[in-house]
């Protein structure tokens, strides 16, 4: 009898402690699910509702393949526009007597530059005067005191001798001028065009020959681009082809106007000239710039903001595509080449094309791949 009841009491016993630990187990499981991290609609995405999104800013864009623009890097130095520039420069051997103008000073047309002497200046206005006078008072006379060809020689030499003038550098108003000073051999050299002195390498007294350079002058208006392309660049540059450079974190179009086909011996470069307009004289010649060709890509391709990008659990990158609303899927891609701020990517092995049309996460993808972090899934494990 004592045996039958322990073993019923036994039993009792045991049944209890099953009971108790079924629902043990059931708080428990129930207690995990009141503290899992809401957001967390299955393993591969996240729920936000509208107050989440609006508090972390959430900003979609819509994926739509194109052909965007690669960037080619070049480093260029901006020169002085030769078809624009001015170099000022003696047609006979002459000393500096004194200065008219300043480097870095804007001149306009017919302004002073330079004045010089020379000795054979002073022969050649000496010889003109002598001609000028002898004509003047030829030209008072009657026809009939003087032969014809008295009158032709006169006016031939009067001619003779002002040409030479003008070709030893003098301007027309100098030369009107000449009766009236009483010095010879000193002229004037004035700007043929308008724009800023870039060099004035010398001094009062300094001799200079023939074609020897005293000023230059250049219209910054626009300015040169001397771009290196290295020999192993092959893509096609023309005209046509849209360039842009930069200087001190600002960006300026320009335009190609000539490319070389030689190879520089030291460098093993090559020179592409492009042209840049300078309206707000902001570029000076002697500054170094970036160049950048633009060339579109083969195909059209998916890009994204550099902000859409974020590492998954397993260092992969991924993008979230909205699903539903509020609803978005952590998608692995494949990150490609960079072009500026955004990024070309493409679906990996084990994802699936990435819809056109489709909405992608550019603002708040940090936020959201921590959401997804403490649900405390791996993303990628399913």
């Amino acid at each position: 009898m004592n045996k039958r009841i322990f073993s019923y009491a036994a039993g009792l016993l045991l049944i209890s402690l099953r009971v108790n630990a079924g629902l043990s187990a059931d708080q428990d499981h129930n207690h995990t699910e009141q503290h899992r991290p809401a957001g967390a609609a299955h393993s591969q995405s996240v729920l936000l509702n509208q107050a989440q999104q609006a508090k972390i800013n959430l900003k979609l864009e819509t994926i739509q393949p194109a052909y965007e623009r690669m960037p080619l890097y070049a480093p260029g130095e901006l020169k002085a526009n030769s078809y624009t520039s001015y170099v000022v420069t003696p047609r006979i051997d002459s000393v500096i007597e004194r200065r008219h103008a300043v480097l870095g000073q804007i001149v306009e047309p017919g302004d002073k530059l330079v004045t010089l002497f020379s000795q054979d200046m002073a022969q050649a206005q000496a010889d003109y005067l002598i001609a000028a006078s002898q004509w003047q008072r030829f030209a008072k006379l009657t026809d009939t005191s003087l032969s014809e060809n008295q009158q032709v020689e006169a006016k031939a030499r009067f001619k003779a001798t002002q040409g030479k003038l003008f070709a030893m550098g003098m301007s027309q108003s100098d030369v009107n001028q000449l009766q009236e000073t009483q010095s010879l051999g000193l002229y004037t050299l004035t700007a043929k065009r308008g724009g800023i002195v870039l060099a004035d390498n010398f001094a009062q007294g300094q001799r200079f020959e023939p074609g020897e350079a005293i000023m230059k002058l250049a219209d910054e208006s626009s300015l040169w681009v001397e771009v290196r392309l290295a020999a192993t660049q092959q893509s096609p540059i023309d005209t046509s082809t849209p360039v842009e450079i930069e200087h001190n974190l600002r960006r300026y179009p320009a335009k190609v106007i000539q490319q070389g086909h030689t190879l520089d011996p030291l460098t093993r470069t090559r020179v592409v000239r492009l042209e840049v307009d300078n309206p707000d004289d902001t570029l000076h010649a002697g500054m170094f710039v970036s160049a950048y060709f633009m060339f579109n890509t083969a195909k059209a391709v998916i890009a994204v903001p550099e902000s859409a990008l974020v590492r998954g659990a397993d260092g992969q990158w991924q993008i979230f595509v909205e699903h539903e609303a509020g609803e978005f899927i952590a998608t692995p891609v494949l990150r490609n080449k960079q072009i500026g701020d955004r990024v070309i990517i493409e679906p990996t092995s084990s994802s699936q094309m990435i819809e056109t049309g489709a909405r992608v996460v550019v603002e708040g993808a940090f936020f959201v791949a921590s959401e997804l972090a403490k649900s405390g899934f791996d993303p990628h494990n399913h």
